[in-house]
């Protein structure tokens, strides 16, 4: 595996930086065909701004509405985390795995 000096690689690296530039690809001043630009889908411009702290909307969910949901869900991912349990237990007991060969 070969070494390479610090020193020797200043000229190299010039060399490759000064191949190209920013604008190697080009700049193409193109404007919005139009069916891009009739396209139901929102632009950056298009967001709302955020509405201040403590008032919610359509957009802008309650938090404690989101609590609720979580909190009514926290039987169903016991009942599911006792399920996943239960399923994980090896089928075979070691005995029947002895008697089996393996």
């Amino acid at each position: 595996m070969m070494r390479w000096n610090s020193l020797a690689m200043i000229p190299l690296l010039w060399a490759i930086s000064s191949c190209g530039s920013t604008e190697l690809f080009g700049r193409y001043d193109l404007p919005e065909s139009p069916g891009v630009a009739s396209a139901p889908y929102p632009r950056l411009v298009d967001v709302p701004a955020a509405p201040p702290p403590g008032q919610t909307s359509a957009s802008v969910p309650n938090p404690a509405e989101g609590q609720a949901v979580i909190d009514g869900l926290a039987p169903v991912t016991a009942a599911q985390a006792r399920r996943a349990d239960a399923l994980s237990a090896p089928v075979l007991t070691e005995e029947e795995r002895r008697r089996l060969g393996r």
